[in-house]
């Protein structure tokens, strides 16, 4: 488990490198760039609006407006935490006057998903990085997925909460529900790696909507420069447009 911890952090730096020496992180002639259309961004799982500040501000400089999801440690009743976001989604909307794109990392990508499912008409468009679309601990790395159950346990005893609260056997019906709101949802675009350490790639692959592989481990995904470039391209696409034409998607 040191080993692993130790090889994300050692990737997460590279990414980060490499991301600070790419034009695509200044915002370079190549880059498409927005027209101050809302981002919402959701951290993945025991993360936070932390972990996606480096986005945020990557996303201000080509010309999007990027809103934070208030969420401090993402942990808990997925339930209560869709209902907190449905309300953010809907308050960007009304103070901005236009459809809000969401972008999710790990389990963000899970609840942007559902999000885009609860509020179609709101939503303009949902991207996973290495989002599994379903809300299984079969969709995990073994080895990681026990400890995030480990995790979980904790705070379902500390908390109250159900045994099973946030997996697919939670009696609140969040899966099912999750679920059913997917087959309606905004069209999904998932970024994903099969070198991804923490979530089953084959788990993040939606053979409804978009796919697309880069290269690098679970956590470094929100500051890779292959992530930015992909994320850019697809926010600049009409929300009702292809999101393949610009390239072949890898299944």
């Amino acid at each position: 488990m040191l080993l692993d911890l130790t090889v994300s952090s050692f990737d997460y730096l590279e990414q980060v490198s490499a991301l600070m020496r790419d034009p695509v992180f200044y915002g370079g002639e190549s880059v498409r760039r927005g027209n101050g259309e809302p981002v919402l961004l959701l951290p993945g799982y025991f993360a936070g609006d932390w972990a996606m500040a480096p986005m945020a501000r990557w996303l201000r400089r080509i010309g999007y407006s990027p809103y934070l999801s208030g969420i401090d440690f993402n942990l808990g009743c997925p339930r209560e935490k869709i209902e907190r976001l449905e309300m953010r989604v809907i308050g960007i909307a009304r103070e901005t006057g236009e459809r809000v794109a969401v972008v999710g990392h790990s389990l963000g990508g899970v609840l942007a998903r559902s999000l885009g499912g609860s509020l179609p008409t709101l939503v303009s468009r949902v991207i996973g990085l290495g989002a599994p679309i379903r809300q299984d601990w079969d969709a995990m790395n073994r080895r990681i997925g026990s400890i995030m159950q480990s995790v979980t346990g904790l705070w379902q005893v500390m908390a109250g909460a159900p045994e099973n609260c946030g997996t697919a056997s939670c009696a609140c019906g969040f899966s099912r529900a999750l679920e059913l709101s997917s087959r309606r949802a905004t069209r999904f675009t998932s970024i994903y790696s099969r070198e991804d350490d923490v979530v089953d790639w084959r788990s993040c692959v939606d053979e409804d909507g978009a796919n697309f592989q880069v290269h690098g481990r679970h956590v470094g995904l929100i500051v890779n420069r292959e992530v930015y470039r992909l994320v850019a391209e697809v926010l600049a696409r009409p929300s009702r447009a292809a999101l393949t034409d610009f390239s072949p998607p890898i299944m």
